[in-house]
């Protein structure tokens, strides 16, 4: 594995970049909205509820389940800017839907089961990663993505809706990288798997953990990494597990290696996958 550490140093070159956040009103985003703006940054905060206190950045009222509302939030920052450099997805809420228990309705047909928790952690991520490349793509300079997925994503975990959401974030993360460099685009994607944080994804989940003796990390601990990523001009399509305060680059040092040695000498999907496009050209 490849861990490292993040120095004071290795977040310089935020002082008038303009960064675009989503969930920026608690929890990690919020920690990197004031993180980002005292190193420098024009920072654009999208969030449905506003933050606990107004400080140097732009606020957005945001509903990022809405296509159209994350639009918003991204033209109001080209509007006020001219332009953006960094972009966060990190909207997110914890678990919704209980697969097993369905309600019913006054007739006795099952409801269908809530789909908020995959709206805002997956949907709402792909859609501001999109728009981040609509309007970073056509800059000389470019700019960079990062993805908020989580620990969750990595293996099997009960909270269905919440590991399913992150699952597909690690996915799009890792393919999203791909597309953008076999595009020739100047945009760097990263994707973080943060463990146990100190938010609201449960309520009181703070008591929760300590009840049980869970260790948890504060949220500028992951702040810190988004903000890394950012940043960081050498870092693309790396996905950095977050827990106990320590970074871990586990893409390059342990999934795609773990997927060369399963798939032999035959051709990666990818691989297949260009050399069929190839035919149309």
């Amino acid at each position: 594995m490849t861990s490292f550490q993040i120095n004071d140093g290795d977040l310089e070159g935020f002082k008038g970049k303009v960064a675009v956040i989503t969930g920026g009103s608690s929890g990690i985003g919020l920690a990197t909205v004031e993180l980002l703006a005292s190193l420098g940054a024009l920072v654009v905060s999208g969030d449905i509820q506003p933050p606990p206190k107004t400080g140097e950045f732009l606020f957005v009222q945001t509903d990022v389940r809405s296509w159209a509302g994350v639009t918003k939030l991204f033209k109001t920052a080209k509007e006020k800017h001219g332009k953006i450099d960094f972009v966060f997805a990190n909207a997110g809420i914890g678990p919704r839907a209980n697969y097993l228990a369905l309600e019913v309705d006054e007739s006795g047909d099952p409801k269908e089961p809530n789909r908020d928790t995959l709206d805002i952690n997956l949907k709402s991520v792909i859609d501001t990663a999109t728009l981040a490349a609509h309007y970073i793509k056509d800059q000389p300079e470019g700019g960079s993505i990062v993805l908020m997925g989580s620990s969750t994503g990595l293996h099997p975990v009960r909270a269905v809706d919440y590991s399913t959401a992150k699952s597909g974030v690690l996915g799009f993360g890792r393919s999203f990288a791909k597309l953008v460099e076999v595009a020739g685009l100047p945009i760097r994607v990263n994707t973080l798997a943060p463990s146990w944080t100190d938010t609201q994804v449960l309520p009181d989940l703070k008591t929760l953990l300590s009840a049980v003796s869970q260790s948890f990390q504060p949220t500028s601990v992951v702040a810190r990494a988004a903000a890394y990523l950012l940043v960081n001009k050498s870092r693309h399509g790396d996905v950095i597990f977050v827990c106990d305060g320590k970074y871990t680059e586990i893409e390059k040092a342990i999934l795609a290696p773990a997927y060369e040695t399963i798939k032999g000498d035959t051709l990666s999907d990818d691989a297949v996958l260009a050399k069929v496009m190839a035919l149309g050209t």
